[in-house]
């Protein structure tokens, strides 16, 4: 077989993942770019708390599933059966260690036939290529499987770090962040996609929870769908950044951000949409209904002892919040 190596597609030594941030430089395009999409997701949150509690929580689970359908696809595996019992995956804390990591992996990898390999880092190398004809191409590979440990210890220090600069505190940049140094590490036999994607939701979700001061479960805008419809730009950047010190990596990076910033874009319309054909989308939001056993949907409406307060939007939104959004230099709070 003939093998096809790409230039990014090097051994990887272990190095600070702070160190690889501060290199990064985000471009004009991304700021304003970013600014655009911070006002679009306000005036999505104004619009949503227009509607009653019962039509919220049917839309955050209904938009939570067609997520979890989609990034399946996303790796070719069919979601023949979706299981709402799965609490882990109605993020019942947001907190992250690598215990919590390795117990979303296991809820994502939970009909794998070799659990052995479910919620442990690997202890072999990892490439990603592809195969057509005779020849490999591969693309790039995951850091060495004994360095995965210190990588990841690395990953959960940028994770929880709350630096009022724009690319750590903003939740569209840090989420993406999260998801690209994930892919980046690939800490797993099989299934990293899917956990990045989740832990970009949850981030993303926590990040949003401090700046609004709500106490959400689930994500309020997931991609998914859009990464589906956009599988070429998505890979491309992972495929093209150098994971290392050496390297300036920053027109994949914004390349990269710039394309979250679009997927977020493309679901915050689609939402919209959504909300403003609510007698038309209803119905099909409540069909869930069906999925759901009656005791789960009463325990993820007990999450929060008042459901209304949790998602009541409008009376969270202070001055000083505005103020803040506003100049896009958010300080996260400590939870």
């Amino acid at each position: 077989m003939n093998t096809i190596k790409h230039d990014v597609a090097k051994d990887i030594n272990y190095f600070d993942l702070f160190e690889f941030i501060e290199k990064i430089k985000l471009s004009p395009r991304v700021l304003e770019h970013m600014e655009d999409t911070n006002k679009d997701f306000d005036k999505y949150l104004k619009k949503f708390s227009q509607f009653d509690d019962n039509f919220a929580i049917y839309f955050w689970i209904s938009r939570f599933y067609s997520e979890v359908k989609n990034s399946n696809y996303i790796e070719n595996h069919d979601l023949n059966k979706f299981d709402f019992t799965i609490a882990n995956l109605f993020f019942d804390r947001l907190s992250i260690s690598n215990n919590r990591i390795h117990d979303i992996h296991k809820s994502i990898m939970r009909d794998e036939p070799d659990q052995s390999k479910v919620g442990v880092y690997r202890k072999t190398p990892v490439k990603i290529s592809s195969l057509y004809d005779d020849t490999e191409e591969i693309f790039w590979y995951g850091v060495k499987e004994e360095d995965i440990k210190d990588f990841m210890n690395s990953f959960i220090e940028v994770y929880k770090s709350n630096s009022p600069s724009v690319l750590n505190s903003n939740p569209f940049l840090k989420s993406s962040l999260i998801h690209l140094l994930f892919l980046k590490i690939h800490p797993y036999y099989d299934g990293n996609g899917r956990t990045a994607r989740m832990l970009h939701s949850i981030k993303f979700t926590q990040i949003i929870n401090s700046i609004y001061g709500m106490n959400l479960k689930i994500c309020p805008v997931n991609l998914s769908e859009s990464i589906k419809l956009n599988l070429l730009s998505y890979v491309k950047a992972p495929d093209n950044i150098y994971f290392d010190l050496d390297h300036d990596n920053n027109e994949m990076i914004n390349y990269w951000f710039n394309c979250m910033l679009n997927m977020y874009d493309e679901q915050l319309y689609r939402n919209q949409g959504i909300l403003d054909n609510m007698d038309e989308d209803f119905e099909k939001i409540l069909r869930l209904k069906e999925k759901i056993d009656p005791k789960v949907l009463e325990q993820i409406k007990n999450i929060d002892a008042d459901l209304g307060q949790m998602l009541a939007i409008k009376n969270k939104m202070n001055s000083e919040t505005r103020e803040v959004i506003e100049n896009m230099h958010v300080k996260i709070l400590k939870r």
